[in-house]
């Protein structure tokens, strides 16, 4: 889609998304393919950013072609995918001691815990299960805050919670008797 400096058309105007929609999303999702490598995650920004075309395209200056700032903002908020999942990358293997410590349950050496085997336990649990493990044992939010922030009873994140930690122990445990 071109437009001259007059001609930029209403972007509240759901035909007009739609028109958008139909010329772009598919070129959008490609390149959001192309640079995160997972379909999900792809489908994602493709929806942040055209959910967010109403109110950021008071910032399109009209210097290029719709497509070229679609693929920009495309661009970007790929990028900004990456660089959370590094950090929370980052984040995982600074507290893994940590995570191991409270998951296995008590202190010892935990040298023979691998990083690369608590991260494929944690990445082997469900979403849900994951989240609260990590916002509890290395973010250090209390059940109680954890159970607003899921709109969840306590006791049903107390569950989570254990169910969480048996299955991070029960995974290191048979990936260690099988190495």
């Amino acid at each position: 889609m071109t437009f001259n400096n007059s001609e930029i058309p209403d972007f509240y105007n759901r035909e007009t998304l739609e028109k958008l929609w139909k010329e772009e999303s598919a070129r959008m999702l490609n390149l959001a393919y192309r640079i995160l490598k997972d379909r999900d995650k792809a489908e994602d920004v493709l929806m942040d950013v055209f959910s967010s075309i109403p109110e950021t395209i008071k910032s399109f200056r009209n210097e290029s072609t719709i497509s070229t700032w679609l693929f920009k903002m495309t661009l970007n908020a790929s990028l900004m995918q990456m660089r959370k999942e590094k950090r929370h990358f980052e984040l995982e293997t600074e507290n893994s001691d940590l995570i191991l410590e409270k998951t296995v349950g008590f202190k010892k050496d935990l040298s023979h815990f691998e990083t690369q085997a608590l991260t494929e336990a944690l990445n082997a649990l469900p979403a849900l299960n994951r989240s609260i493990l990590w916002l509890k044992d290395a973010e250090g939010i209390s059940v109680n805050e954890l159970a607003t922030i899921y709109k969840s009873p306590s006791g049903t994140i107390k569950a989570r919670l254990s169910r969480a930690r048996t299955f991070v122990r029960d995974f290191i445990e048979r990936r260690n008797k099988n190495d």
